[in-house]
């Protein structure tokens, strides 16, 4: 018996059949109509030429156990749309089509509830366009690792009525451990997601452009959602959509680890990059995103699907995560947000530009953290143009980190409120409030700090126009958590130099402080306040340099307050030093090695 679709004239008689396995070849050209689904068999090939149209009923399907191959051109793709007005579901590869060799080149795919559903296999895909599908338009499960060159999906989840479940509206669907190659695709209006990544997967996804992704209300919308999974993306692009991305860990019993190369990010409704634990009171951090050339901008603004009602540009919640050359800018709300991180967290070379939400406290700031376990690091920041304060930390967000730039902010360069801080190299400049304002705080060290021309806004207070503002840090002396700046320079302030109220165990070493405003003493310590509401303990002065050009104000002013003087030096035109030593304790004070003049 010939099979069917084969010449007869090809046929052969084998001496041997029990060794030959019969194949059937068969070619599509022109119109073929299915009025059922299709099954390909496990040793059978179906091939589909160019310019063919392939009709499929309602809720029926090409099944492949064997090997299809689709020659369409660009000139002249395949079609596959449906006979009749209900949908088809598509092209399903089965996983004994594994390792058969099923090509796929410039097929069209209209009228699908899904377009290509992959169990197990890995059929090569070139030119694939699914318009407007109703669930998902590339679906993969089961270890499937195809290789996808210029998958371009519209539409997705855009025509289907209301259903009981999310899952509707995705672009390529990677699940179940699948680990596909994929270069180049676009995505275009889709409903839900994009890319959904989840199950342990993995693979390699290059050169992706998504725009709006938007609409769902079943489930979070991201162009890209990464769960449970293991993905390398580079060369993203993705505008418009509710989030950019979401990397989600959920199931403990699996690991996250997303690496993200290049990617820009811009217009987000809600957030631009959203890094999360789905449990956010499991403390068990570990990195599970490393981002590298990461661009976020417009979160929230005019651009956005609609505007002001964005959380971040940038979160990460109760986990950790690697970000490498990262800019963020134009955020109508807060541009990086960090709650419950810690060491496992590492910013190296962020820039922060114009972000803030008006209005929101610690959200008003280009970079707010909280609730953190000592700490996330920032290497070589940068922030400006916020609404509010450039830096925001409080109520224990713990920071650690070098080389900062905060200039040019509405209101502080940064505030540390009730928390622990440690930087290494930082210049505060041009900002409208204090270049940095200390609160409350138990052990903050600012190390090679130069602050200048801070605080000239007229709305800051008198105390906010200093160069450094400390507030109660700390209000007790204890035998740790020093609060200290060390190699500190302050200039150009539009209030004093340095001000320190109810203030103890704090340590200035290094000062310098030179042409700030001459109404007012250049450095001040006012202890004033008597208990409760005051603080008990002695502030530590060593090796300070006071410049002042003030002739009615002294140059240093010491409050009630006990401090321990080891080498100060004043110089230019003022009254001096006016020190009154009575304090909350009554603890000894001294000055040693210091020299007056002026």
């Amino acid at each position: 018996m010939v099979p069917a679709g084969q010449d007869p004239a090809l046929s052969t008689v084998s001496e041997e059949p029990q060794l030959i396995q019969a194949r059937a070849q068969t070619t599509w050209s022109g119109t073929q109509t299915l009025s059922g689904s299709y099954t390909i068999g496990v040793a059978d090939e179906v091939i589909i030429q160019p310019c063919t149209v392939v009709r499929l009923a309602a809720n029926e399907r090409i099944i492949v156990d064997g090997r299809l191959t689709v020659l369409g051109t660009e000139s002249c793709p395949v079609i596959l749309e449906a006979s009749e007005l209900g949908d088809h579901q598509g092209i399903q590869f089965n996983s004994s089509s594994s390792g058969r060799g099923s090509l796929i080149q410039n097929l069209t795919i209209e009228d699908a509830i899904y377009g290509v559903t992959i169990y197990g296999s890995n059929p090569v895909m070139e030119n694939l366009t699914v318009v407007n599908p109703d669930r998902v338009a590339v679906d993969l499960f089961e270890s499937s690792a195809p290789r996808i060159t210029d998958l371009f999906v519209d539409q997705a989840g855009r025509d289907l009525g209301f259903q009981n479940d999310w899952r509707y509206g995705l672009g390529l669907s990677i699940g179940a451990g699948s680990t596909p190659i994929v270069n180049r695709a676009v995505f275009s209006d889709i409903l839900t997601r994009a890319v959904n990544i989840w199950g342990g997967s993995g693979g390699l996804i290059q050169g992706i452009t998504i725009d709006n992704c938007t609409g769902s209300s079943w489930a979070m919308v991201a162009g890209i959602w990464v769960e449970d999974s293991q993905p390398l993306l580079t060369n993203i692009s993705i505008t418009k959509s509710d989030s950019g991305m979401v990397i989600r860990h959920i199931d403990d019993g699996g690991y996250t680890h997303a690496v993200v190369r290049h990617a820009h990010i811009s217009d987000s409704m809600y957030r631009g990059v959203y890094v999360d634990k789905n449990n956010h009171t499991n403390y068990t951090n570990y990195e599970t995103a490393d981002f590298t050339n990461l661009t976020i901008t417009g979160t929230g603004g005019p651009g956005a699907k609609a505007p002001n009602i964005g959380y971040a540009a940038l979160e990460v919640n109760a986990t950790g995560a690697w970000f490498d050359d990262t800019l963020i800018e134009d955020s109508t709300t807060v541009g990086v947000r960090l709650y419950f991180v810690d060491s496992t967290t590492t910013f190296r070379n962020l820039t922060v530009r114009n972000s803030g939400d008006p209005g929101q406290g610690p959200h008003e700031a280009g970079i707010a953290i909280r609730s953190s376990f000592f700490a996330p690091t920032f290497e070589g920041l940068e922030v400006s143009g916020s609404v509010g304060p450039g830096v925001h930390s409080t109520s224990g967000g713990a920071m650690q980190g070098s080389d900062w730039v905060l200039h040019n902010n509405t209101k502080q360069g940064v505030i540390v409120d009730r928390a622990t801080v440690f930087i290494e190299g930082m210049h505060l400049a041009d900002n409208g409030y204090s270049g940095a304002h200390v609160l409350d705080a138990r052990r903050v060290d600012f190390l090679n700090l130069t602050a200048e021309n801070n605080g000239a806004s007229t709305s800051a207070t008198t105390e906010e126009q200093a160069g450094l503002y400390y507030f109660e840090s700390n209000d007790v002396e204890s035998s740790s958590g020093d609060v200290r700046c060390s190699s500190c320079t302050i200039s150009g302030s539009e209030g004093h130099g340095l001000l320190a109220v109810n203030s103890v165990d704090l340590r200035l070493e290094g000062l310098h402080l030179f042409n700030n405003n001459p109404s007012l003493p250049a450095l001040e310590v006012d202890n004033g306040d008597t208990m409760p509401a005051g603080a008990s303990g002695r502030v530590h002065i060593s090796q300070a340099h006071v410049e002042a050009e003030s002739p009615t104000q002294p140059a240093v002013k010491l409050h009630r307050a006990a401090v321990e003087v080891d080498g100060l030096s004043m110089s230019g035109n003022h009254t001096g030093l006016d020190w009154r030593g009575d304090n909350n304790g009554q603890f000894g004070s001294y000055l040693n090695n210091s020299v007056f003049s002026g």
